[in-house]
Protein backbone atom coordinates (compact mmCIF):
# COMPACT_ATOMS: atom_id res chain seq x y z
CA UNK A 1 0.00 0.00 0.00
CA UNK A 2 1.22 3.54 -0.85
CA UNK A 3 1.63 5.63 1.86
CA UNK A 4 0.57 8.63 0.60
CA UNK A 5 -2.73 9.62 3.25
CA UNK A 6 -5.86 8.42 1.43
CA UNK A 7 -8.47 11.40 1.58
CA UNK A 8 -11.52 10.23 3.60
CA UNK A 9 -13.87 10.20 0.33
CA UNK A 10 -11.52 7.77 -1.80
CA UNK A 11 -11.02 5.37 1.24
CA UNK A 12 -14.78 5.44 1.58
CA UNK A 13 -15.49 4.96 -2.29
CA UNK A 14 -12.76 2.31 -2.52
CA UNK A 15 -14.29 0.19 0.65
CA UNK A 16 -17.47 -0.28 -1.68
CA UNK A 17 -15.88 -0.79 -4.84
CA UNK A 18 -14.30 -4.05 -2.56
CA UNK A 19 -18.01 -4.67 -1.78
CA UNK A 20 -18.76 -4.46 -5.23
CA UNK A 21 -16.52 -6.39 -6.84
CA UNK A 22 -17.23 -9.26 -4.69
CA UNK A 23 -20.16 -10.46 -6.77
CA UNK A 24 -18.34 -9.23 -9.89
CA UNK A 25 -18.29 -12.54 -12.20
CA UNK A 26 -16.04 -10.53 -15.18
CA UNK A 27 -12.36 -10.93 -15.25
CA UNK A 28 -11.70 -7.06 -15.81
CA UNK A 29 -13.58 -3.87 -15.46
CA UNK A 30 -12.88 -0.17 -16.77
CA UNK A 31 -13.14 3.00 -14.90
CA UNK A 32 -16.52 3.80 -17.32
CA UNK A 33 -18.20 0.59 -15.97
CA UNK A 34 -17.34 1.06 -12.70
CA UNK A 35 -19.16 4.68 -13.07
CA UNK A 36 -22.28 3.07 -14.51
CA UNK A 37 -22.28 1.00 -11.50
CA UNK A 38 -22.05 3.21 -9.21
CA UNK A 39 -22.42 6.81 -10.24
CA UNK A 40 -19.31 7.95 -9.44
CA UNK A 41 -17.05 9.79 -11.94
CA UNK A 42 -14.54 7.94 -14.04
CA UNK A 43 -11.81 10.13 -13.38
CA UNK A 44 -12.63 10.35 -9.63
CA UNK A 45 -12.40 6.13 -9.91
CA UNK A 46 -9.00 6.38 -11.60
CA UNK A 47 -7.65 8.78 -8.70
CA UNK A 48 -9.05 6.25 -6.15
CA UNK A 49 -7.32 2.94 -7.66
CA UNK A 50 -4.20 4.99 -8.34
CA UNK A 51 -3.26 4.98 -4.61
CA UNK A 52 -3.65 1.56 -4.50
CA UNK A 53 -0.47 -0.75 -4.96
CA UNK A 54 -1.41 -1.83 -8.45
CA UNK A 55 0.33 -3.19 -10.68
CA UNK A 56 -1.91 -4.12 -13.65
CA UNK A 57 -3.27 -1.47 -16.25
CA UNK A 58 -6.45 0.70 -16.77
CA UNK A 59 -5.92 1.15 -20.62
CA UNK A 60 -8.38 -1.97 -21.04
CA UNK A 61 -9.38 -1.80 -17.89
CA UNK A 62 -8.67 -3.59 -14.27
CA UNK A 63 -7.94 -7.00 -13.71
CA UNK A 64 -10.55 -7.95 -11.31
CA UNK A 65 -8.53 -10.12 -9.20
CA UNK A 66 -5.53 -8.03 -8.44
CA UNK A 67 -7.68 -4.96 -7.92
CA UNK A 68 -9.80 -7.15 -5.31
CA UNK A 69 -6.32 -8.48 -3.36
CA UNK A 70 -5.25 -4.63 -3.71
CA UNK A 71 -8.64 -3.47 -1.65
CA UNK A 72 -8.75 -6.30 0.31
CA UNK A 73 -5.61 -4.98 1.48
CA UNK A 74 -6.66 -1.77 2.01
CA UNK A 75 -9.21 -2.79 4.38
CA UNK A 76 -6.80 -5.32 6.21
CA UNK A 77 -2.72 -5.90 6.15
CA UNK A 78 -2.49 -8.44 7.96
CA UNK A 79 -3.85 -12.63 7.64
CA UNK A 80 -5.20 -12.84 11.28
CA UNK A 81 -8.70 -12.36 11.96
CA UNK A 82 -9.06 -8.44 13.50
CA UNK A 83 -11.19 -8.96 16.79
CA UNK A 84 -14.21 -6.94 17.48
CA UNK A 85 -16.69 -6.55 20.09
CA UNK A 86 -20.70 -5.16 21.14
CA UNK A 87 -21.41 -2.76 23.23
CA UNK A 88 -24.62 -2.97 24.64
CA UNK A 89 -27.19 -6.07 24.18
CA UNK A 90 -30.54 -3.47 23.94
CA UNK A 91 -32.66 -4.77 20.52
CA UNK A 92 -29.77 -3.38 18.07
CA UNK A 93 -27.61 -5.26 20.15
CA UNK A 94 -29.22 -8.53 20.17
CA UNK A 95 -29.87 -8.76 16.45
CA UNK A 96 -26.38 -7.95 15.46
CA UNK A 97 -25.65 -11.17 17.81
CA UNK A 98 -27.25 -13.78 15.20
CA UNK A 99 -25.68 -11.04 11.41
CA UNK A 100 -23.73 -13.22 9.86
CA UNK A 101 -22.27 -10.16 7.65
CA UNK A 102 -18.98 -10.60 8.79
CA UNK A 103 -18.71 -14.33 7.94
CA UNK A 104 -15.49 -14.66 5.71
CA UNK A 105 -14.19 -11.26 6.26
CA UNK A 106 -11.18 -10.16 8.13
CA UNK A 107 -13.26 -9.36 11.14
CA UNK A 108 -14.53 -11.82 13.86
CA UNK A 109 -16.90 -10.49 16.92
CA UNK A 110 -15.17 -12.42 19.96
CA UNK A 111 -17.06 -10.81 23.20
CA UNK A 112 -19.88 -8.24 23.76
CA UNK A 113 -20.60 -6.55 26.32
CA UNK A 114 -23.88 -5.11 28.60
CA UNK A 115 -24.67 -3.20 31.63
CA UNK A 116 -27.55 -5.37 32.44
CA UNK A 117 -25.99 -8.68 33.67
CA UNK A 118 -29.16 -10.12 33.31
CA UNK A 119 -28.62 -9.53 29.51
CA UNK A 120 -25.50 -11.30 29.71
CA UNK A 121 -26.21 -14.35 31.64
CA UNK A 122 -29.96 -14.81 29.41
CA UNK A 123 -28.88 -14.15 26.26
CA UNK A 124 -27.44 -16.64 23.47
CA UNK A 125 -24.69 -16.10 21.20
CA UNK A 126 -21.73 -17.88 19.75
CA UNK A 127 -19.30 -16.00 21.75
CA UNK A 128 -19.09 -14.84 25.50
CA UNK A 129 -20.91 -12.08 26.87
CA UNK A 130 -20.08 -10.21 29.98
CA UNK A 131 -20.24 -7.58 32.15
CA UNK A 132 -19.08 -3.62 31.37
CA UNK A 133 -17.63 -4.20 34.54
CA UNK A 134 -15.17 -6.53 32.79
CA UNK A 135 -14.69 -4.44 29.98
CA UNK A 136 -11.01 -3.16 29.99
CA UNK A 137 -9.75 -6.80 31.24
CA UNK A 138 -11.67 -8.84 28.62
CA UNK A 139 -10.29 -6.01 25.73
CA UNK A 140 -6.85 -6.36 26.56
CA UNK A 141 -6.57 -9.87 27.02
CA UNK A 142 -8.49 -10.73 23.94
CA UNK A 143 -6.89 -8.19 21.63
CA UNK A 144 -10.14 -6.75 20.34
CA UNK A 145 -9.20 -3.84 18.46
CA UNK A 146 -12.78 -2.64 16.77
CA UNK A 147 -16.05 -1.85 18.96
CA UNK A 148 -19.42 -1.91 18.00
CA UNK A 149 -21.65 0.65 19.74
CA UNK A 150 -24.78 0.33 20.21
CA UNK A 151 -25.79 0.88 24.04
CA UNK A 152 -28.13 3.10 24.88
CA UNK A 153 -27.62 7.08 24.58
CA UNK A 154 -26.92 7.88 28.07
CA UNK A 155 -23.83 5.21 28.06
CA UNK A 156 -22.47 5.80 24.64
CA UNK A 157 -20.31 8.54 25.67
CA UNK A 158 -18.96 6.86 28.99
CA UNK A 159 -18.47 3.70 27.64
CA UNK A 160 -16.47 5.11 24.47
CA UNK A 161 -14.10 7.20 26.61
CA UNK A 162 -13.42 3.83 28.05
CA UNK A 163 -12.90 1.93 24.94
CA UNK A 164 -10.35 4.58 23.87
CA UNK A 165 -8.18 4.24 26.59
CA UNK A 166 -8.61 0.46 26.64
CA UNK A 167 -6.76 1.12 22.90
CA UNK A 168 -9.68 0.65 20.60
CA UNK A 169 -8.46 1.75 17.21
CA UNK A 170 -12.11 2.51 15.81
CA UNK A 171 -15.66 2.49 17.03
CA UNK A 172 -18.57 1.52 14.33
CA UNK A 173 -21.41 4.08 16.37
CA UNK A 174 -24.57 2.80 16.27
CA UNK A 175 -26.18 5.47 18.80
CA UNK A 176 -27.86 8.71 18.12
CA UNK A 177 -24.77 10.15 20.25
CA UNK A 178 -22.18 12.62 18.80
CA UNK A 179 -18.99 11.01 20.19
CA UNK A 180 -16.07 13.03 21.93
CA UNK A 181 -12.97 11.34 21.24
CA UNK A 182 -8.97 11.16 20.77
CA UNK A 183 -8.23 11.38 17.22
CA UNK A 184 -6.05 7.96 17.55
CA UNK A 185 -9.72 6.38 17.88
CA UNK A 186 -11.52 6.65 14.18
CA UNK A 187 -15.45 6.59 14.28
CA UNK A 188 -18.08 5.54 11.96
CA UNK A 189 -21.30 6.60 12.19
CA UNK A 190 -24.06 4.26 11.28
CA UNK A 191 -27.58 6.04 12.72
CA UNK A 192 -30.56 5.72 11.12
CA UNK A 193 -31.88 8.52 12.09
CA UNK A 194 -29.07 10.35 10.96
CA UNK A 195 -29.36 9.03 7.76
CA UNK A 196 -32.80 10.09 7.26
CA UNK A 197 -31.91 13.36 7.72
CA UNK A 198 -29.33 13.35 5.45
CA UNK A 199 -31.88 12.19 2.62
CA UNK A 200 -34.30 14.67 3.71
CA UNK A 201 -31.97 17.46 3.79
CA UNK A 202 -30.53 16.69 0.33
CA UNK A 203 -33.75 16.35 -1.47
CA UNK A 204 -34.78 19.76 0.13
CA UNK A 205 -31.76 21.45 -1.51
Amino acid sequence: MKTTVMPEPSKRRLVLLGRLLSTYKEKTITSQKIQELTGWTAAAIRRDIAMLDLHCGASNGYKVPELKEALQALVCTVSDKQKCCIIGLNRMGQVLLDNNELYDSPFKIVAGFDSNVNRTEVLQSSFPLHPTTLLESIIKSEGIQYAILTADGEEAQSLAARLAQCGIKGIVNYTSCVLTLPKSVSVENVCLLTALENLSAGNNS
